[in-house]
């Protein structure tokens, strides 16, 4: 007796959890789980729960057009061209080397005692308007620059070390 009002609670909750159809176009659904990462792409920190009634529309409509040209492209073959190929394994090539260095970027630390060391060397720097900016708002603008110059300095010693090992010609 008592498992009925589980059941009903269970099924209440994955109701409630499972994202809204939108629209179907051609037999597949778009969701608001669709529009919501459409949104996040558009707009960082936008969602679509949080658009007017038009816009949600607008957005909906988007996504229908999205999906029939979609489907269009895919009719046409065009992936099949060697064009296509040869733009894929361009793309492909650089995404990967994009996720590798934003891999590596995300190993470096910058301590504290970096940031205020930096801080108090460049204390004259530190000004905005004439009045010298306190560490702790300058703390994370010095963290990120201490970051990238750290993650400069790796990859110039990573290529240097792989020039080092490899056969390079330049021929200009």
């Amino acid at each position: 007796m008592l498992r009925y009002p589980l059941i009903l609670a269970t099924a209440v909750t994955f109701a409630l959890a499972a994202p809204a159809t939108l629209a179907i176009v051609n037999g597949q659904s778009i969701t608001s789980s669709d529009a919501s990462a459409f949104m996040s792409k558009a707009i960082p920190g936008m969602t679509f729960d949080k658009l007017d009634p038009k816009m949600k529309r607008q957005v909906v409509d988007q996504l229908i057009n999205q999906h029939l040209i979609k489907g269009q492209v895919a009719k046409s073959g065009i992936q099949n061209t060697p064009q296509f190929k040869l733009a894929y394994a361009a793309l492909r090539d650089d995404l990967a080397v994009d996720m590798w260095m934003k891999q590596q970027m995300g190993k470096i630390t910058v301590s504290d005692k970096e940031t205020k060391t930096f801080y108090d060397a460049n204390k004259e720097k530190m000004k905005q308007n004439g009045k010298a900016v306190p560490y702790e708002k300058a703390k994370f603008e010095i963290t990120q620059f201490i970051k990238m110059e750290k993650f400069k300095a790796q990859m110039t010693k990573t290529t240097e070390t792989l020039r080092a090992s490899s056969k390079v010609e330049v021929k200009l």
